[in-house]
């Protein structure tokens, strides 16, 4: 017998603001995107999705709100004992623009493949596989399409399990992300070091609803 949709409920992660404290880019501001994804465990399919925004020139003392379909991280039917993982990497821009947004749907489709097959791949993931395996394809996956973004400066990095059940219906959040060259990594691994002093703070929301 099928599982019912009371088993389920539809999960929706977005990216809400980004507020610079300080900007990486010493001569002015940064060109700031994030790349990376989200996925379940097989339990709930392997479910993934890709995410790859468009730059976003920040100063420090700026916030910018981030607002639709491209913030947001994940949307989907996940099965209440399951999790969505979530592997992210804020970065600054430092190609070409027109490049970069003249090859931004290969990009896109590179990335989405990558990650689905990362996903795909891990039949009962450890806590942080899926999120490591998608940090793990990101950059190789974007590398194919626009040799030049090996130089873009990572700024922060996140790993974060989502517990379905651990949330109860409606908004949580919003929930803030905070990086800096002291602490790139949201992720229990020791941080990089880096000679700038930017400082960043991102905000997003979790949606827990009725299963669609």
């Amino acid at each position: 017998m099928a599982d019912s949709n009371d088993d389920q409920k539809r999960v929706t992660i977005a990216l809400k603001s980004v507020h610079c404290g300080d900007t990486e880019d010493i001569t002015g501001a940064d060109e700031l995107y994030v790349a990376g994804g989200a996925g379940t465990s097989s339990r709930s399919g392997a479910k993934h999705k890709a995410i790859l925004t468009k730059a976003i020139e920040i100063n420090s003392g700026q916030q910018k709100i981030l607002s639709g379909p491209d913030y947001v991280i994940f949307d989907d039917n996940v099965y209440v004992d399951d999790f969505v993982e979530l592997g992210l990497e804020f970065r600054d821009q430092d190609f070409s623009e027109n490049d970069f947004n003249a090859k931004y749907v290969a990009l896109v489709s590179a990335l989405t493949g990558a990650i689905g097959t990362a996903v795909g791949s891990l039949a009962t993931p450890a806590v942080g596989a899926v999120a490591g395996a998608i940090l793990a394809a990101t950059p190789p996956a974007l590398i194919s399409v626009l040799a030049s973004i090996d130089r873009d400066d990572v700024l922060g990095t996140v790993q974060k399990r989502v517990n379905v059940a651990a949330y109860p219906d409606g908004r949580s959040g919003p929930f803030k992300w905070k990086f800096s060259d002291r602490k790139p990594n949201i992720v229990e691994e020791p941080g990089l070091l880096a000679w700038s002093d930017w400082d960043y703070e991102v905000s997003y929301v979790i949606d827990v609803n009725p299963a669609q």
